[in-house]
């Protein structure tokens, strides 16, 4: 709400001038001390730890998380030992299986368990995934949590090599919307929610609907045509009318924005779609990959809470074919009752939630 950027320079060794690394430290379960764990599963692990959960629930669980065997120590350990199968051990916490046992027993979670990996779109998924089990009666209550960490020189350098990262040497460089952006600023971070189908005293909001698609156009690319990422926003907003903002996907690249201001043209009309605010907070944190919509998500219930939206910072230069509301530079009062949070994800994968301050219906 403060408008602070997260960006910072990274190390002169890093193949990026600037990101946005988490700063505070990350405990590591004493039990495993010893052996080799994915930041991104830390990262996971710590949003777990700091759930204020119940004791007495049987609690689901869905992680998303993506890339683990893109971690330097993984890819280290296994270039070195890669004709010594029984040393493959020492990196078992990058399998599928192991990273859901071990999330689960740190949080307590004993009901049924999954992990997404949906690219920047795990975190929104992930959520969609909890909401259909309570839905189908599966449990009453779901953990869901949602980490990524690439901001290191290997998922740097993926990033790089297809041209997704902006590779200027600026702590403003992350701006969406701006006619200046030239790419994404890469986040690291992770989320965490208990979705309860159960009476409580604090809730923080409400889930009102969702909605996916899938328009696999290209890995990277953004489709011409709109209608599978406006067929996700419509399933998430229904008949909704008193939208207080749209959280953005807002990557900071040259297609994504523009495709974003098209869309929510298309979706709410050219008239209304002026009136609402929307925000995109990978201004300020980066693009945390397949945390980032689990934490817009938490960013957009606060705000909901707050009845105040976040800015979208470093839009100094509007760009001409990016010309609705963003919240520009500083954070602003807000009326309405819900808030439409949207990911779009490489490879086509569409995933929009409608965020509730109060009880729907």
């Amino acid at each position: 709400m403060q408008g602070r950027s997260a960006v910072v320079r990274l190390s002169l060794d890093a193949p990026i001038a600037v990101g946005a690394p988490l700063t505070t430290e990350i405990r590591v379960p004493e039990q495993l001390s010893d052996v080799a764990l994915p930041r991104g599963l830390l990262l996971a692990l710590e949003a777990g730890r700091r759930l204020d959960l119940d004791d007495g629930p049987v609690y689901g669980l869905v992680v998303g998380l993506s890339n683990l065997r893109a971690d330097p120590t993984y890819l280290e350990h296994v270039l070195a030992h890669r004709d010594e199968p029984d040393a493959m051990g020492a990196v078992e916490y990058f399998r599928d299986d192991r990273v859901l046992d071990l999330v689960a027993s740190q949080v307590g979670a004993s009901g049924p368990r999954i992990r997404i990996d949906s690219a920047c779109a795990s975190g929104s998924d992930a959520l969609i995934v909890a909401c259909q089990w309570i839905e189908q009666g599966y449990c009453e209550d779901v953990v869901v949590i949602a980490a990524a960490s690439m901001l290191d020189p290997v998922g740097l350098a993926l990033f790089r090599n297809i041209q997704a990262l902006n590779e200027e040497d600026d702590l403003g460089a992350s701006r969406p919307f701006d006619r200046r952006r030239r790419g994404f600023v890469m986040g690291e971070g992770a989320a965490g929610l208990w979705l309860s189908a159960r009476q409580h005293e604090t809730v923080r909001g409400w889930v009102c609907g969702y909605g996916q698609s899938m328009n696999a156009f290209k890995l990277t690319d953004m489709p011409s045509d709109l209608g599978a990422m406006e067929n996700a926003c419509r399933s998430a907003l229904g008949e909704v009318e008193d939208l207080a903002f749209i959280s953005a996907h807002g990557t900071s690249t040259l297609t994504n924005d523009v495709t974003e201001t098209r869309l929510y043209k298309s979706l709410l009309g050219k008239e209304r779609a002026y009136e609402v605010p929307v925000s995109a907070l990978k201004s300020m944190s980066g693009h945390c990959l397949g945390a980032s919509s689990l934490i817009e998500i938490v960013v957009s219930l606060e705000a909901l809470h707050a009845g105040r939206v976040s800015p979208t910072i470093n839009l100094l230069e509007p760009d001409s074919e990016c010309d609705l509301d963003y919240v520009a530079n500083q954070a602003r009062s807000v009326r309405g009752n819900f808030a439409l949070s949207n990911a779009f994800a490489f490879g086509g994968h569409n995933s929009s939630i409608l965020l509730g301050r109060e009880a729907p219906g």
